[in-house]
């Protein structure tokens, strides 16, 4: 029976990956604030991509089953 939850092969890659160049760019000494974003969307990329979800189109609510507000999509 296929799994409907999990990372594929060209994920893990992504992952991989994108963690050296994080590390690369903590060594040319890019500012925490940014490393830290970086990070974040790693953790919500790898979470959302585990789920089979899309990236959310906010990404301050990665949440699966977040539903944008009226007034939030008012400002969109």
């Amino acid at each position: 029976m296929a799994s409907n939850k999990g990372l594929t092969l060209k994920d893990y890659n992504w992952i991989n990956s994108k963690c050296r160049s994080i590390a690369k760019l903590e060594a040319h000494g890019v500012t925490d604030k940014f490393i830290r974003n970086e990070l974040y969307v790693l953790g919500v990329f790898a979470f959302r991509q585990f789920h089979k979800a899309e990236m959310p189109a906010d990404m301050l609510h990665p949440s699966l089953t977040y539903q944008p507000q009226a007034k939030e999509l008012e400002a969109v």
